[in-house]
């Protein structure tokens, strides 16, 4: 199990193939930073591909807390918007984490923004009153920023959710 993980870097495609056959035969949630990991580390490729599926289709929920540790690492900061992807794909809601998703989102590209937006907008209830207002500051100032007018409208979309979910709390 400890070769799989550390052949998902490997420079040989083989070793890389062979890891994440088993990565998805027999994976548990101590292959999910490797694989994240490598994926955030690999050029666009057919493994790459590959890792990003099973990435998105993760069924364990300690991925969860992996991708939101992501969200707030710089070293995965050029894969956020893919992060933001698998969270939503995988079913994670992060209720108690709008703030990082939305900062995430406020800060990054068009793509960033609309998957930011989409993973808000199926939370469905909130509970954490703190984080919520938090959340709204933050897309508060990205509606105020010139430069960000080309995510305007997921910033938008994500501000008008969040004001229904702090609405949901009264």
């Amino acid at each position: 199990m400890t070769q799989a993980l550390q052949d998902l870097t490997s420079k040989d495609d083989a070793k890389v193939k062979k890891a994440l056959k088993q990565a998805r035969d027999k994976g548990d949630k101590r292959f999910i930073l490797p694989l994240l990991t490598a994926f955030a580390a690999r050029s666009e490729d057919a493994l790459r591909e590959e890792m990003q599926d099973l990435l998105g289709s993760l069924k364990i929920s300690a991925a969860e807390d992996v991708f939101l540790e992501a969200l707030g690492d710089s070293a995965f900061h050029h894969v956020a918007a893919d992060v933001l992807a698998f969270l939503w794909s995988c079913g994670f809601t992060c209720e108690s984490r709008l703030s990082l998703v939305t900062e995430v989102a406020c800060a990054g590209d068009y793509r960033r923004a609309m998957e930011g937006a989409t993973l808000i907008e199926q939370v469905e209830s909130v509970t954490d009153e703190k984080d919520i207002l938090e959340a709204q500051v933050l897309a508060g100032q990205a509606l105020g920023d010139e430069e960000k007018k080309s995510i305007r409208p997921f910033v938008e979309a994500m501000m008008a959710h969040l004001s229904m979910l702090n609405d949901s709390l009264s």
